[in-house]
């Protein structure tokens, strides 16, 4: 059975849940502010982008404010309930990786769109050790630690109540030959192994796709909660992006949907997985 997601992630699931009902509402941070007699707006920010727990008091408060029916103030009151326990992360992730890994965990479908790598979800020990010792940026001892940290997270994937999982790998992410031929054709059995997986998809957007909405990029959407709320997720190489509405999470979700048309199906997508595993390489 899979570890209850982080408070983390309840806590900024709470927050998009209530500016979701804010804005319902009709209501502008400035006079939710005044309505509960908070002495400085940002607090109204703070609580919706996760980054400030509230107190029961003050959860109830803004219930009352925003006119919740019964069914909605019992799921947001539970949801409050698990926020404002105590985050237990480990020190040793960047908050901004932390807040990914939570929202991952708490998660009932990733969809992911990638370019050029695989996912970490998705990578072997060796396609991750490969990539996170490139530019001796990392230590040994932290490399061990996110290696064995993204085994936890693919433990997962196999479990009964598993999320779902949509993959959009860009042939060049095939093709790549990160760590040699060999590394790649373990890479390659392994993703096989996933699209094997009642609740993984992957499909492959060949080159002849040409020009798409999301060429160019990579990111990952995350769909948690009832109702349903969805967060696009961006990584650079020292930080990241979360948007949590209109119009950024309608962009990448329209990005998403395009890439995932115009991608190869299920059954031709592991052909495809099959035929380049056992191209001859070009450097040998």
């Amino acid at each position: 059975m899979a570890n209850p997601p982080p408070p983390l992630a309840r806590r900024i699931e709470l927050g998009a849940l209530l500016r979701t009902y804010r804005e319902r509402a009709g209501l502008e941070v400035g006079e939710v502010a005044e309505a509960l007699g908070w002495s400085y707006v940002q607090k109204v920010g703070l609580m919706e982008s996760g980054k400030r727990k509230l107190a029961p008091l003050e959860l109830d408060a803004l219930l009352d404010l925003y006119q919740l029916s019964p069914q909605e103030r019992e799921r947001v009151t539970a949801l409050g309930k698990e926020a404002r326990k105590r985050d237990t992360g480990p020190a040793f992730v960047a908050d901004w990786a932390q807040t990914y890994v939570a929202l991952e965990s708490a998660a009932s479908h990733l969809k992911l769109y990638r370019e050029e790598l695989v996912p970490g979800l998705l990578q072997t020990e060796e396609y991750a050790r490969t990539i996170l010792e490139e530019g001796n940026a990392l230590a040994a001892r932290e490399i061990d630690r996110a290696v064995a940290r993204r085994a936890e997270r693919q433990e997962r994937l196999a479990e009964s109540d598993a999320l779902r999982v949509t993959v959009v790998l860009s042939e060049s992410v095939l093709r790549r030959a990160v760590g040699g031929a060999a590394v790649m054709h373990r890479q390659i059995d392994y993703i096989r192994k996933l699209a094997n997986l009642p609740n993984f998809e992957v499909r492959i957007l060949p080159f002849s796709a040409g020009a798409h909405l999301a060429l160019g990029t990579s990111f990952t959407l995350l769909h948690l909660g009832d109702p349903v709320v969805t967060f696009a997720y961006v990584e650079a190489l020292t930080d990241s992006d979360f948007f949590d509405g209109p119009p950024h999470t309608e962009l990448y979700t329209l990005a998403f949907d395009r890439a995932h048309r115009a991608s190869l199906s299920s059954a031709e997508s592991l052909g495809m997985l099959d035929r380049v595993k056992f191209e001859p390489d070009p450097l040998e």
